[in-house]
């Protein structure tokens, strides 16, 4: 496909549908021509753009392209991208999906990505899915990616190489995420493009990863995890400080153990911690070293504070939720500082102790309450 005179292949189940979609992609790309189903096979279009509409005729449409035009990019635009339309643009090698009502920037993105050839689209086999998640959060797509094994299909949506939302039979979220991760004789199918869908998925993909290739629970660094266990005793001290109304322990933005005041909800509190740390994360990978090591974020009366403990390369965070224009708000920040250090020291000690060797264990090891 040149950007001189594309060819684009339009299919939707009214023609007044593929009328207005055709003038379209014609007003953003001057050249670009636009055939319909009956004479595609004259003009021999590059790629096609199929609207699928919820309801039983739901892939039919992109069926019929893919009969008609076996190695032919797909892209799937579709009001709602759930589970079923997920599966249907799977089945014909969707090599992108696009929200309705269509953008004109992802109409655009689309066209030059299939232009520049510089995409993940496609089948695979024999490369483990944890690789292929790796890939994606390195390189920040969007897309879903979607398996297909002997036990069924199942998918994860990612947005800036992070996963938002993943299904298996009954299973929604990071436990679908792990089963899938524990498959070995699926074939994988990465659809480019954003979803859309309910975020399910709040922990970054490093936790969820070693969580679906360690038997279930996050691997930790040995001496870690004997260090963990002052960190916890410290953080329920915290915990009990006037205005300190929660003291959680996180890694890879997914809360592990703490204490909250009675006067606030434990899993919304534990939610707006992690997406926290999310926001955080994301901000590191565009800044580097020059993020620091803390966020902060005040509503109403409250104010939430998630900072690094101990090195970056193990994931660990304190989140602290306290009340806001409070004596302690002063102090927050060395208190804080005094458990990092103490960590620290600690996972010094317990290297030397090992001989400096690593070694791994998990998190029950450390005998820390999993929160909600």
């Amino acid at each position: 496909m040149t950007p001189s005179s594309p060819i684009v292949l339009v299919a939707a189940p009214e023609p007044a549908q593929s009328k207005v979609l055709a003038e379209m992609l014609r007003a953003l790309r001057p050249g670009l021509r636009t055939v319909d189903l009956e004479s595609s096979a004259e003009a021999t279009p590059t790629m096609a753009m199929v609207l699928e509409l919820p309801g039983s005729n739901l892939g039919k449409l992109s069926a019929q392209v893919r009969d008609r035009h076996p190695n032919l990019a797909i892209a799937v635009i579709s009001p709602t991208f759930d589970d079923e339309t997920i599966e249907a643009a799977a089945k014909v090698g969707a090599a992108a999906i696009i929200p309705s009502p269509c953008e004109s920037s992802a109409l655009t993105q689309v066209l030059r990505a299939h232009e520049r050839k510089v995409t993940f689209a496609g089948r695979v086999s024999g490369i483990e899915t944890g690789e292929l998640l790796r890939l994606h959060a390195i390189s920040g797509s969007d897309g879903v990616l979607v398996l297909e094994g002997a036990a069924g299909s199942g998918a994860i949506h990612l947005e800036g190489g992070q996963p938002v939302h993943a299904w298996l039979a009954d299973l929604r979220g990071a436990e679908a995420v792990v089963a899938l991760l524990t498959w070995t004789d699926a074939r994988a199918t990465w659809i480019a493009g954003r979803s859309g869908c309910a975020r399910t998925i709040v922990g970054r993909i490093q936790g969820l990863l070693e969580r679906g290739e360690g038997a279930g629970e996050p691997s930790v660094d040995r001496a870690a995890v004997e260090a963990l266990g002052d960190v916890v005793e410290k953080l329920e001290r915290l915990s009990q400080t006037p205005d300190i109304l929660a003291a959680y322990l996180l890694r890879n933005a997914e809360v592990l153990t703490g204490h909250v005041d009675a006067e606030l909800d434990s899993a919304l509190v534990g939610r707006a911690l992690s997406r926290l740390a999310l926001v955080f994360h994301d901000m590191e990978e565009q800044q580097g070293d020059g993020a620091g090591s803390e966020i902060q974020a005040t509503v109403g009366e409250y104010r939430l504070v998630v900072d690094r403990l101990g090195p970056s390369r193990l994931g660990y965070q304190i989140g602290v939720v306290v009340r806001q224009a409070t004596p302690v708000c002063k102090s927050l920040r060395r208190l804080i500082r005094q458990i990092d250090r103490s960590f620290r020291r600690s996972l010094a000690q317990g290297g030397q102790a090992h001989g400096g060797s690593s070694g791994s264990g998990s998190l029950q090891a450390t005998g820390l309450p999993r929160v909600a």
